[in-house]
């Protein structure tokens, strides 16, 4: 988008933009930091509470996919940033952290997904993949299947189908803790 584009979109002259981002490369910086700010803050808030890990993640499922939902550019910034934009180094590091906890709390408790096939860094991939891909794809996929994906009933099958997804995984990997009887 040129920055006449941009400022015609949001109202406001290219003094005023100006006057706030030195170019474009800083207000996407900014955009950027906006909502990871806020994908941050509820991400943290859905690990919190009294349930048990499994409903925790689910929550982190419900939330993650909302979020997508109410913000389905941000999911495709990412990706085009992420691939050969200048903004890579700054999702890195906003990513990093939610990944690294993502790791840390599903080997502490599923010490089966420290290595191998199972392990969280394979399923952090699998599950990324699963929501994002949903988002960046769901104009394409929706055509192919001929479906509004975005729709209510559609995002609600979705999270159910994600939370089918982890229950399976979640139980295969408490099946590999039960110790063998013969």
């Amino acid at each position: 988008a040129t920055t006449r584009e941009i400022t015609r979109l949001s109202g406001v002259n290219k003094s005023l933009m100006y006057y706030y981002f030195d170019n474009k490369n800083a207000l996407l910086d900014s955009v950027l930091d906006r909502y990871f700010d806020r994908l941050n803050k509820i991400l943290l808030q859905a690990m919190e509470g009294e349930t048990d890990l499994r409903g925790r993640l689910k929550r982190v499922i419900d939330v993650y996919v909302d979020f997508l939902q109410q913000n389905v550019n941000f999911s495709r910034i990412v990706q085009r940033e992420s691939g050969a934009g200048r903004h890579m180094d700054k999702i890195f590091s906003r990513l990093s952290p939610l990944f690294q906890a993502g790791m840390v709390t599903t080997q502490e408790a599923y010490p089966a997904a420290r290595q191998g096939e199972m392990s969280s860094e394979q399923l952090l991939i699998s599950f990324y993949g699963m929501i994002v891909s949903y988002f960046n794809f769901g104009p394409l996929l929706g055509r192919l299947m001929n479906a509004d994906l975005f729709s209510m009933e559609n995002i609600e099958t979705r999270k159910k189908h994600l939370h089918r997804m982890l229950d399976i995984v979640l139980d295969e990997l408490e099946r590999q803790e039960q110790p063998e009887t013969k």
